[in-house]
């Protein structure tokens, strides 16, 4: 699933239209829309980021598939099974490795389009 899509995914979940949406987040209501649809497949950041926001939902949830998801369902139950590790350290752990995550699939993402971070921020 894309990025656009899970973001449909969120917004209707949340029976939000994408107008109500453009109006909470800022974001043009067409660009949206073409996010959305995949007729933008590479979306700015600056664009993805008001939408999340607006949504009040993780950029995990709109950026990683299920399965990315699941992995770090399943390193918690890991981390859980060692007593050693209190609550928090075991989130700060979680935060580390997720934040890696999300900035390897960033790179990936701009790797494979030939974007840079720089461009994103544009």
């Amino acid at each position: 699933m894309s990025i656009g899509e899970r973001i449909r995914k969120v917004r209707t979940e949340q029976g939000l239209t994408a107008k109500e949406l453009s109006e909470a987040s800022g974001v043009p209501e067409k660009n949206i829309y073409r996010i959305e649809t995949g007729e933008v497949e590479d979306p700015r950041l600056s664009s993805v980021a008001p939408l999340i926001r607006a949504l009040n939902c993780s950029a995990d949830e709109i950026i990683f598939n299920t399965e990315d998801l699941s992995k770090v369902a399943q390193l918690r139950q890991l981390f859980s099974q060692f007593p050693e590790f209190r609550a928090d350290q075991q989130d700060l752990l979680l935060t580390v490795i997720q934040k890696v995550n999300l900035a390897y699939a960033l790179e990936k993402h701009m790797a494979e389009s030939g974007a840079t971070l720089a461009d994103q921020a544009k």
